[in-house]
């Protein structure tokens, strides 16, 4: 805008908004994102995987020596734009993991059902029946106090 309203001239306007260091911030966040697209960060993540095991003291280790590597030739900016796509699929890959083996563990810990134990509805019901059935008062005897107040005269 300021060179459209002849404030400042273009010159002036792009030294100050496309320094150095933005043009190489732009350039390895288009490089992290070929890194991505490629899917050169799964294969980069299995291979440091593969060379210091799943422990997570061993994982961490094994991102700082890569990381320390890549920054000898790259900026620190520049390398941690590029490391995290390979840290986030290695975090991605334990964590399905981790909840494939949950899952296999709960099936085996659920062992054989006691169909003996369980109780259906339809038992309740039934349950109930034979309770009412109990209930019923036997003849000649009975809680109400009339009826057997009138019984007991009858039968004198």
């Amino acid at each position: 805008m300021f060179p459209l309203f002849g404030i400042m001239p273009s010159k002036q306007v792009a030294s100050a908004y496309f320094k150095d260091f933005h043009l190489l911030l732009i350039g390895v966040i288009c490089l992290a994102t070929s890194i991505e697209k490629w899917n050169l960060h799964k294969r980069i993540a299995l291979r440091m995987v593969m060379m210091v095991g799943v422990n997570p003291a061993w994982l961490a280790l094994g991102f700082m020596i890569s990381t320390a590597f890549l920054s000898m030739w790259l900026s620190n900016t520049s390398t941690t734009a590029m490391v995290m796509p390979i840290v986030e699929a290695v975090a991605q890959q334990v964590i399905s993991a981790e909840a494939e083996i949950e899952a296999i563990q709960m099936t085996d810990f659920s062992g054989p059902t006691n169909h003996g134990l369980e109780i259906d509805e339809g038992d309740n019901c039934s349950e109930k029946n034979d309770l009412k059935e109990k209930a019923t008062p036997v003849s000649g005897y009975s809680n109400d106090a009339k009826k057997s107040s009138g019984k007991m005269e009858s039968e004198k």
